[in-house]
């Protein structure tokens, strides 16, 4: 380190050992990596003063990996720029550890916007969570207020490395599918939905899951290849169903209005068998199939239009709502989506993340959320994890939230659990 980092340790350490938190406002611990000892100083103390308890101060690549490391005191975020005297911020970002010990980035650096926006999306690609960004010049507090929204899960990985730790995993094989289906080891994993007017939670998606035996989770990128390579996709989905419908009977029973969406192949509609079995499991629990959203992903959209129209008609026959998911990721044409009878539009993660730094992900927002609401469709933003981001999409136009910021993916008894604690179903930050 420079001398004038080592001059600051009275504030910040470097020997490892966590800094006391600043108290009720604490957001958990953060380490500054720029390369300009005097900037590095001034970012750490703008983040202190909004409540991140800055352990480290560093000014090279080298100390950073180094501190990384000993992943006892990793950090919740790093603030860093992108040129460093023995390498670069891109080089720092694809050598970051995987997994729960990788810490969120904020990037603030004197490079052309379009580099740190190329900064940013390495980022988003390798899994790496970016709270934020900012170009320089610029004042040390305002990088901190940009900060004020973000917040860290306590001990879980981010959604984004939790996604690249899953990939990184093959696809089950058809032998343990089998087993999990006959064991019925498929569990639906109920994430809410709040409807932004009245901030009440008025559904849940269920998503699917399955124990590994070695108390993790196996996620759906792991189960839904093999599911459909090998023929098994149908008897999943009625599986999650089951399990849907039973979760909204319960909150029924609890005079909760609670509905529940199932992700099912659009394809699968073809099947005479499964689509007699759909109504079937609604009605054995005596509800209404208009309790149950059935979502297809844009791509199962872009198939054939008279199969597609076919098939989502059939499901609105059935009585059933249908949902649009992931829209906007595969480009797919607006004639489409005026023809098919989709009742919901959910717009995609994609253009959640840093909404606040790309206008043209703000445009196209307000685009797609007026669009759903001249179809008279429930306009839904899936991965919102900030306050900013909630107040954003809201603003661009969206009625319904979906994402971590509300509550994260949760087990059918403690998603009721969870709702119980909601005074008459209405969220609040932090509840």
């Amino acid at each position: 380190m420079s001398q004038a980092l080592v001059a600051a340790g009275s504030a910040w350490m470097d020997d490892g050992a966590p800094a006391p938190s600043s108290g009720p406002g604490w957001r958990g611990p953060c380490w500054v990596a720029v390369s300009d000892p005097t900037r590095a100083i001034e970012l750490a103390q703008a983040m202190a003063a909004i409540g991140w308890r800055v352990d480290r101060v560093l000014d090279s690549v080298a100390s950073v990996l180094a501190g990384l490391a000993d992943c006892t005191f990793s950090p919740d975020l790093l603030v860093m720029s992108l040129r460093f005297r023995d390498g670069d911020g891109l080089h720092l970002i694809r050598s970051l550890p995987r997994g729960g010990h990788c810490p969120a980035i904020c990037v603030v650096s004197h490079q052309q916007r379009a580099v740190i926006k190329a900064a940013l999306k390495l980022a988003e690609l390798l899994g790496v969570v970016v709270a934020g960004s900012a170009e320089e010049p610029v004042a040390a507090a305002d990088v901190a207020r940009r900060m004020m929204g973000f917040r860290a899960t306590p001990g879980a990985a981010s959604p984004a490395a939790e996604g690249m730790a899953s990939q990184a995993d093959a696809p089950l094989g058809r032998a343990d599918l089998r087993s999990l289906l006959d064991s019925r080891g498929l569990q639906a994993w109920m994430q809410p939905q709040l409807r932004l007017k009245s901030r009440e939670i008025v559904g849940f998606e269920a998503l699917m899951r399955a124990s590994d035996g070695c108390g993790g989770w196996i996620t759906p990128d792991r189960l839904l290849p093999g599911l459909a390579e090998h023929g098994m996709l149908e008897d999943a989905t009625l599986m999650m169903l089951q399990q849907a419908v039973s979760f909204v009977a319960d909150c029924l029973g609890r005079g909760l209005a609670i509905s529940t969406s199932v992700n099912a192949s659009l394809s699968s509609m073809s099947d005479p068998v499964f689509c007699r079995a759909l109504p079937e499991v609604v009605a054995r629990a005596g509800l209404d199939p208009s309790w149950i959203t059935i979502e297809v992903t844009e791509t199962d959209a872009l198939d054939d239009l008279a199969h597609v129209l076919e098939n989502a008609a059939r499901i609105r026959m059935l009585g059933f709502n249908l949902a649009i998911d992931d829209f906007g990721v595969a480009y797919s044409g607006l004639s489409q989506l005026g023809s098919i009878p989709f009742s919901e539009l959910k717009l995609d993660r994609s253009f959640v993340q840093n909404l606040h730094l790309d206008p043209r992900k703000q445009a196209i927002l307000r685009g797609c959320a007026s669009l759903g609401q001249l179809l008279d469709l429930h306009v839904v933003a899936e991965g919102v994890e900030t306050l900013l981001e909630l107040e954003m999409v809201a603003k661009a136009g969206c009625t319904h939230v979906q994402g971590y910021l509300v509550s994260r993916p949760l087990p059918p008894g403690q998603s009721l659990a969870w709702l119980g604690r909601l005074s008459d179903s209405v969220w609040r930050p932090g509840s």
